[in-house]
């Protein structure tokens, strides 16, 4: 059996992937998501599709049943996106299971999606499916279930299959239901017994609950029984404020319904959280159910209770808890602050693509205005008249690059972005500032420059990668083009280090051991600051594969530095405690830039690449002037380093062809 699943990465998606990948009955699991993710289930493959993409009729071929879980809860404040993704993007998931002759349909209803009921007693699916008009996630269940009668009756031969779970919970999905219900005000470490003395006591709010693994069996169950209509989905017992009040083992007060909903409207309205006030509204007025037809018919059974539910939902929030796909990743710093630079459900964290690549346009123009202030000035401190030539010829690209850049912005009714230009413009000076103090301008300039250029290597490629996913031709083949000339650009510069060395020490009064000892010195410092990095890194990504990387290297890099430390002993030396203080401290710096901004994973992806060259570049200098000065246990030292740093350059690039590293930390 081949199934298919919708919104296969979200709260409720991996436990339906997990649940498909369990059963022997599932020979294979096709899951959807805008963004692909890292985690490797059994049995199954990924497609990275928008439900309101063309073509899913042609995905679905061949298979045995579809299972549509795609649905969004934010941005809460424009209901215009949230309609075109539930109800429009439904009806093209089943327009397009009936153009391609599935067998089963199983759409993911709600208890939301029924008329307001009684709170004493069940009620069977037969209860009215009217919703809760104040309620836009209420509405818009109602009108997907009116669109599946129409696709019953238009459709026959496929067997439909609509479950309505009750709240569903699990520790893994922490972090998604945080952001998505409580915003990004609230600790991870408030959420603990000792910090929450008192919840307030609403009459009239009593709901249910289910665990995420438990509705994934469900949905197992749906795709393998005969039966077809709606089932309820819900474990026992109910819960009420008293519940919740003791899984944090705190007391309650009372408080009214109109207060609480004054509240909450409020803080909605203020930005201080995403949950508007109809989510009050569909707690207090929903009726509890009764899943008795769904124990008969598909033979399903929650294995946790609705209080088991909630107390590991509870545990996640304390600690933070993610799951390895983009909609369940872990928040970070970079996570809370983009739902504060979105308006706290006031547009989705993962933000159009097109918008997507209008903001890595602007990013690639501030590199270019970088790359401009140092080609122009480049020429007249490189201390050798091919040096100079070099960057001359590329400061006549890189003007052209950056007219182009600016011209594909233009081209998406878009512009530069003022404050992005002026702090490149700030970091070309600064790098200039520091080749001229370096007692080897040459040297250092080239250097700089060589890691520079494969910082815009890495810039071209992310971006042509993520033009070709969204089809801007014209976006990609520019990002191609230059991306072609940036690298012929750091190929000169490579070529370029012996005349570097012989312009930095031509005329030098230190002999040569010492000028080993410098450059020895150089590149521990250099390593100081990449330990800080690799250390930081991991925590700062939300991509495993990248973050796994960034744990082997540090393990190479603090032997690295060891070398480095062993060599500079036996030459009576010790590293310089100013130089390794100053790119310590950089390397904290960098920690912290890259821990607030709303793309980590991709700008992380793209410096740590470019670090790699600043380090290659260190090494090669140092083997040049180890050669010159016949210390051949430092030359060998460098060139068993400079092997290990271009294979973990090739391993930072290799994962930028997986498509969370190209998307980062914005979607």
């Amino acid at each position: 059996m081949k199934v298919i699943v919708t919104g296969a990465t979200g709260n409720v998606g991996t436990s339906v992937i997990q649940a498909l990948g369990d059963s022997p009955l599932v020979d294979e699991t096709v899951g959807l998501a805008r963004r692909r993710p890292t985690w490797d289930p059994p049995k199954t493959s990924w497609v990275e599709a928008d439900v309101l993409a063309p073509g899913l009729a042609k995905v679905f071929e061949g298979a045995d049943a579809v299972i549509h879980l795609a649905w969004a809860i934010q941005p809460s404040r424009d209901e215009k996106t949230l309609t075109r993704i539930n109800v429009e993007g439904s009806r093209e998931v089943f327009a397009a299971v009936a153009a391609a002759g599935v067998p089963k349909l199983v759409y993911a209803s709600s208890v939301g999606a029924y008329s307001p009921g009684p709170k004493d007693r069940e009620v069977d699916e037969s209860w009215p499916v009217g919703g809760v008009p104040t309620s836009f996630y209420s509405r818009h269940k109602v009108v997907v279930e009116r669109m599946l009668d129409r696709f019953e009756r238009d459709n026959p031969a496929t067997k439909v299959v609509r479950l309505r779970p009750a709240l569903i919970f699990k520790g893994d999905a922490a972090s998604e239901i945080r952001r998505l219900f409580i915003g990004p005000f609230l600790p991870d470490f408030l959420v603990r017994s000792s910090l929450v003395p008192a919840l307030p006591r609403l009459h009239g709010l009593r709901f249910q609950a289910v665990h995420s693994a438990d509705v994934g069996q469900a949905y197992l169950c749906a795709i393998l029984a005969d039966a077809t209509g709606a089932f309820n989905i819900a474990a026992g017992p109910p819960l009420d404020p008293e519940e919740l009040a003791g899984a944090l083992d705190a007391r309650t007060f009372p408080m009214s319904t109109r207060i609480a909903r004054s509240l909450t409207d409020l803080t909605w309205r203020l930005r201080l959280q995403p949950t508007p006030p109809g989510w009050l509204d569909m707690a207090l007025n929903v009726p509890l159910m009764s899943s008795d037809r769904a124990r008969e018919e598909l033979g399903w059974e929650p294995r946790f209770t609705a209080m088991e539910a909630l107390e590991e939902l509870v545990r996640g929030l304390r600690h933070g808890r993610g799951f390895p796909t983009p909609p369940l990743r872990k928040s970070g710093v970079s996570g809370r602050v983009d739902e504060v630079r979105t308006g706290v459900g006031a547009r989705q964290w993962g933000r159009d693509r097109d918008e997507q690549l209008v903001k890595y346009l602007a990013d690639v123009h501030s590199i270019e205005e970088q790359a401009l202030v140092q080609m122009r000035a480049a020429p007249a401190i490189a201390g050798d008249e091919r040096l100079a030539e070099i960057f001359e010829r590329h400061c006549e690209e890189t003007e052209l690059q950056e007219r182009r850049v600016r011209e594909l912005l233009e081209a998406h009714d878009a512009e530069p972005s003022t404050v992005k230009d002026l702090a490149g413009k700030g970091g070309g000076y600064g790098m200039l500032l520091f080749a001229r103090s370096q007692p080897e301008t040459p040297g250092k300039l080239v250097a700089h420059a060589f890691s520079y250029e494969h910082m815009e290597v890495a810039a071209y490629e992310l971006l042509r990668r993520l033009a070709e996913r969204i089809g801007d031709e014209d976006t990609a083949r520019t990002a191609r083009e230059i991306g072609a000339e940036e690298q012929r650009m750091a190929d000169r510069l490579a070529g370029a280090f012996d005349v570097a060395v012989e312009a930095s020490l031509s005329g030098a009064e230190d002999d040569p051991a010492e000028q080993v000892i410098e450059h020895l010195a150089d590149a521990h410092a250099i390593e100081r600051q990449a330990l800080l990095l690799l250390e930081a890194g991991p925590d700062l990504v939300q991509d495993e594969e990248l973050a796994r990387v960034f744990r082997e290297h540090l393990k190479e890099t603090r032997v690295h530095a060891q070398r480095l430390e062993e060599r500079l002993e036996a030459l009576d030396a010790s590293p310089s405690p100013l130089k390794d203080a100053v790119l310590g401290l950089g390397g904290l710096n960098l920690g912290a830039f890259f821990g607030v901004q709303p793309d980590t994973t991709t700008k992380l992806a793209g410096f740590a690449f470019a670090f790699e060259h600043l380090e290659i570049a260190a090494y090669e200098l140092l083997k040049r002037v180890a050669r010159r000065a016949g210390d051949e246990e430092t030359v060998e030292l460098a060139e068993k380093t400079l092997a290990e740093e271009r294979g973990a350059a090739a391993k930072i690039a290799a994962t930028w062809d997986r498509a969370s590293v190209p998307l980062g930390a914005a979607a």
